[in-house]
């Protein structure tokens, strides 16, 4: 494959972050609707069940759209990943974990939305049942966050190594992104607490983590881009290899 075309393939997997960031709000959040506010853990089964079939509709074209949406943070993280290689050389362990954070939070953010849908399924469940598969979504998305922190400070510690006359992500991008990694630490007690700030409808495992993590993500999808677009004006020298025996094409 020629520079001109990968160029391309890698502005598109850059622009891929932005149209995730917009489908998610929309599909997951709005549509889901988890925004303005998630079904909370407080409520008894017969209102999480009234919740779900008051939105019957949205939710189902909203989750459903949400599991394929979701897939556009791969190529996001694959070009973050060779990005990142091309500042770490020879051995490019933080990008190869910040990969696999990456797609581990996909299967997190798709096993969340998939449960919804399974609740959405019959609408005659038990609304036990419902609350359960509810209970599971969230729970899993909330509780599985370090995959997604650890994508974030591996993202950080090489951002911060980085000392070209261009560099991927200025130092204060790096510095927001360990903090919006950090963010997430509260959603641990999404398992124990169903009121108050740290349950999973709360300001401190919902609001503001998952502001910081769209935030992060809307960021470093602008340097990402503006990364490729430069190469395209002037393309710059083959990357240093992966591993000895391999090279990663710029």
């Amino acid at each position: 494959m020629d520079d001109k075309l990968s160029l391309r393939y890698q502005l598109w997997s850059a622009w891929s972050g932005p149209l995730f960031l917009i489908t998610f709000i929309i599909f997951w959040g709005v549509l889901g609707t988890n925004l303005p506010a998630p079904v909370s853990p407080a409520l008894n089964p017969h209102d999480v069940a009234a919740r779900y079939m008051g939105s019957w509709t949205e939710m189902r074209v909203g989750f459903g759209l949400s599991l394929i949406a979701v897939v556009l943070y791969l190529p996001w993280t694959a070009l973050l990943t060779v990005q990142m290689a091309r500042i770490e050389g020879r051995f490019p362990v933080l990008s190869l974990l910040q990969l696999l954070g990456g797609g581990l939070t996909v299967v997190v953010v798709s096993f969340s939305a998939m449960f919804w849908a399974v609740a959405l399924f019959r609408p005659d469940r038990d609304p036990a049942q419902m609350q359960l598969l509810n209970d599971l979504g969230w729970l899993s998305i909330d509780l599985q966050y370090a995959c997604t922190t650890l994508q974030m400070y591996a993202a950080a510690a090489v951002g911060l190594a980085d000392k070209s006359a261009k560099p991927l992500f200025p130092r204060w991008v790096c510095w927001l992104t360990i903090i919006c990694g950090t963010s997430f630490f509260p959603a641990s007690l999404t398992g124990v607490m169903t009121t108050g700030a740290f349950a999973w409808d709360g300001v401190g495992s919902y609001y503001f983590p998952y502001f910081c993590w769209l935030c992060w993500y809307g960021i470093a999808s602008l340097y990402m881009i503006a990364k490729v677009r430069r190469r395209m004006v002037a393309p710059q020298a083959q990357a240093a290899p992966l591993l000895p025996s391999a090279s990663l094409p710029v």
